[in-house]
């Protein structure tokens, strides 16, 4: 297991969801899972650092099971490590070049190229990551939201460990200079469940507001039409029309 998300890059021009989104007034359940029964797959994030890749593999994913009414879509490693080369740079078998990449530069590969084969992302924005209400109502309009955090040592420690991250909350942890990126699927009262690494993990508010350092909620037109959600409380027209 990598991880490969660098430092969130900072952007005047990047849109803020809460400039179109009213939290407030999206009436959206008090939990909600958009995860399903599948194999999300691991798609070489076991080898490389690629896991901004790997996570909008994994909302691609997530898409297509809604979506489609439980059809799966199975994206390979390759078209995931092609993504990752286009996005981080990584030529294939050079190891010096697996450095990671950055969350935003993903974003906007999404709208120009798509990921996986697949572009269907109109627009995106970045969330307030300390706003828990605007992070709920994101993951059940847009289907989930793709987000980074600082990975903390009591996670680096167990990884090292070979043993499998519990993505706990420890009060006095400390940062350990690793990224990584994942998906949030769903959420409730206490936490919110993530994708990562091929797996469904389940981490506390606590542990979102302590270490995550930028998620954005990435819009597919598609996608809100086949899931039956109600982009109520959100200016759709104007997100769309305010993308560069």
């Amino acid at each position: 297991m990598k991880f490969g998300k660098h430092p969130p890059k900072r952007s005047l021009k990047t849109l803020a969801l809460s400039n179109y989104m009213n939290a407030s007034q999206v009436p959206c359940p008090q939990k909600w899972a958009w995860e399903r029964a599948m194999a999300y797959l691991m798609l070489a994030n076991d080898r490389l650092g690629l896991c901004v890749c790997a996570g909008a593999a994994h909302q691609e994913m997530a898409w297509a099971s809604v979506a489609n009414a439980g059809t799966p879509f199975v994206p390979t490693d390759d078209q995931v490590i092609a993504d990752y080369s286009a996005v981080g740079g990584y030529v294939p078998g050079d190891a010096s070049t697996d450095n990671g990449c950055n969350m935003l530069d993903a974003m906007h590969y999404w709208l120009r190229k798509g990921f996986v084969g697949r572009p269907t992302a109109q627009s995106f924005a970045v969330l307030d990551t300390q706003n828990i209400d605007q992070v709920k109502a994101a993951i059940y309009l847009f289907g989930g939201v793709p987000l980074g955090f600082s990975a903390p040592q009591s996670m680096v420690d167990q990884l090292n460990a070979g043993q499998d991250p519990t993505f706990a909350y420890l009060p006095n942890d400390k940062p350990s200079g690793e990224g990584h990126c994942v998906v949030a699927f769903g959420y409730g009262r206490s936490g919110f469940a993530l994708c990562s690494w091929g797996k469904i993990y389940r981490a506390s508010w606590d542990f979102w507001q302590a270490n995550t350092d930028e998620s954005y909620a990435v819009v597919s037109k598609d996608w809100l039409r086949a899931s039956g959600t109600a982009a109520v409380g959100v200016d759709l027209d104007g997100l769309l029309a305010d993308m560069p």
